[in-house]
């Protein structure tokens, strides 16, 4: 089992551009003039803190929705105790699914490239069912919320297994599509 922990995600200034709807050139200006907070990779270019960007947009009135839609589902499976603004959010991106209920599962037919799960659903910790469903067991899981995973959980058993402590978000949604994207993007300049 391999937990990961996942750290700051970034963007750069064409995806920000593509995000805001805005020139390459302005968001540049903008990070420049301080408005996002960025660094500067060796290659020399600009990489837009996530963070940043989201407190710019709810500054604005806005929520930035990715510039392009994953092929595969993101599931979000989350306690039906404790709704959040953010689920409504992501709820309305395309290729995401939120999830309440265990027999929700059963409907999904689409493939499925990551399921961000809520360590607080209780359900989750008495049976190993979902973990069998096929769609599960090749998909990444991302475990939001770790630090309320119980020791004898099952889904410490996941193979392909994330750690985040903090609440579900727009920005570990948006995030981690990003980082599978640039991964993607690498690994196929190197092929």
């Amino acid at each position: 089992m391999k937990n990961n922990q996942i750290s700051q995600t970034y963007v750069s200034t064409s995806q920000a551009a593509k995000m805001l709807g805005l020139s390459v050139g302005t968001v540049q200006r903008m990070v420049q003039n301080g408005v996002f907070k960025a660094f500067v990779t060796h290659g020399g270019h600009r990489r837009i803190l996530s963070e940043s960007l989201q407190d710019y947009c709810k500054g604005q009135g806005f929520l930035p929705h990715p510039a392009q839609a994953p092929a595969e589902l993101l599931c979000i499976l989350h306690d039906s105790a404790h709704l959040s603004q953010a689920l409504s959010t992501l709820a309305q991106w395309a290729h995401v699914t939120v999830m309440t209920h265990p027999l929700d599962l059963m409907e999904i037919a689409q493939d499925v490239r990551v399921f961000f799960i809520d360590a607080r659903i209780p359900w989750l910790h008495t049976s190993t069912v979902h973990l069998q469903n096929a769609r599960m067991q090749h998909a990444h899981i991302v475990l939001y919320n770790s630090a309320s995973l119980p020791t004898n959980s099952p889904l410490n058993q996941a193979e392909h297994l994330s750690m985040f402590e903090g609440d579900i978000s727009t920005d570990l949604v948006y995030g981690y599509w990003l980082c599978t994207q640039h991964a993607q993007e690498t690994q196929a300049r190197h092929h």
